[in-house]
């Protein structure tokens, strides 16, 4: 993937050379952890004829750039090389600006790629014209009003954003749902995800044979697995959720400490939701009716819905979103569970569709 960097990755307000001025572009650092994700070597090639001009330095730059993919990593992204052109046009005739393809070759030649197999996108036709002369693949994306570059020739693919091209390119997010009981989380999001081409359920894995998650899941065409018991404790999970080929995997009430090979390969990329304010009330064990009976034994006032990145251990991963829900005078434990689960079926949905689009911050 040949990136372009103003106006396609971050925002381009002319001639860029100070840190503080670095805005991501929405989306922009998620649709670039997905290529990561995806194994696609992520190349930026961009075209700085303001060091030329000298109207920054060189220095100033490398300083931007550095922010630049700093806070890419905040957002689990990153680039895979740089190339760019310091060039004035107007007294330097080079070969190494864009749609030149001096950059382009020296890249090709330095990371052994294809170019013949490779995507060129950004906001400017010069970015994406390249493509033609390897028979490579183009995608021209919007500038902030939402318009294209005038100049750019007819009949080239466009996306109002990289996150949009990205989806395009990759096809929908592939979620793949792990479960152990009834599955009402489940349904939540495959109603939530029905109509919508961003998002793929592509598999449903249980611990368990026989429970109502694995019906719905039927009930709506998603392949499914059952797990052995050594297997949810060993490398089967990891192999199901590669054949179910996961870009995100949802636990939505599975009661399995995920095995640790299959934290390391989808870590940042797997999503729990758990039925109180974490950390309060979680941990081995408490799971169900167990978390609302802690909950209302312990006299809190309120209590809620916790969508956490899995990690080693059960219920310490990073928070990604939380929603309270009170709890009311004369309540039982099924009656706020009811009313806590109402909430885990709108905030976990609300996540996923998020992080799908890229606007939601995974660490």
């Amino acid at each position: 993937m040949f990136l372009d960097r103003d106006g396609t990755v971050i925002a381009d307000p002319g001639y860029l050379g100070d840190p503080a001025d670095v805005r991501l572009l929405p989306g922009a650092a998620g649709a670039i952890a997905r290529l990561n994700a995806a194994g696609l070597p992520v190349i930026m090639v961009t075209n700085q004829s303001g060091i030329g001009r000298g109207y920054f330095s060189e220095e100033d730059f490398r300083a931007v750039q550095s922010e630049l993919e700093r806070r890419l990593a905040e957002e689990g992204a990153r680039l895979d090389a740089v190339y760019f052109c310091p060039h004035d046009p107007s007294v330097h005739a080079c070969e190494c600006r864009k749609p030149n393809p001096a950059l382009f070759e020296t890249a090709v030649a330095e990371h052994d790629l294809d170019p013949s197999a490779s995507w060129f996108v950004g906001d400017r036709g010069r970015d994406v014209e390249p493509a033609g002369r390897w028979g490579g693949r183009r995608m021209l994306v919007a500038r902030p009003d939402g318009g294209f570059d005038p100049e750019a020739p007819p009949g080239i693919p466009r996306a109002d954003s990289l996150a949009a091209a990205v989806e395009r390119i990759l096809g929908p997010v592939r979620v793949v749902v792990l479960a152990s009981g009834t599955g009402s989380n489940l349904q939540a999001l495959i109603d939530r995800f029905a109509d919508d081409a961003a998002v793929e359920i592509s598999g449903v894995v249980s611990d368990r044979p026989g429970i109502r998650a694995l019906e719905r899941a039927a009930a709506a065409g998603i392949p499914t697995a059952v797990l052995s018991d050594a297997g949810a404790r060993g490398d089967e999970l990891a192999e199901r959720l590669r054949e179910f080929g996961a870009d995100l995997v949802v636990l939505a009430g599975y009661l399995r400490l995920v095995p640790p090979a299959a934290v390391r390969e989808w870590r940042g990329r797997m999503l729990n939701v758990h039925p109180s304010l974490l950390p309060a009330f979680g941990g081995e064990g408490m799971y169900g009716r167990r978390v609302h009976e802690a909950v209302l034994a312990s006299g809190v006032s309120e209590t809620g819905v916790t969508v956490h990145l899995v990690d080693e251990e059960y219920d310490r991963g990073p928070i990604v979103a939380q929603r309270r829900v009170p709890v009311r005078p004369g309540d039982d434990a099924e009656r706020l569970a009811a009313r806590v689960l109402e909430e885990e079926h709108r905030l976990l949905p609300e996540v996923v569709a998020a992080v799908a689009r890229g606007s939601r911050r995974l660490t």
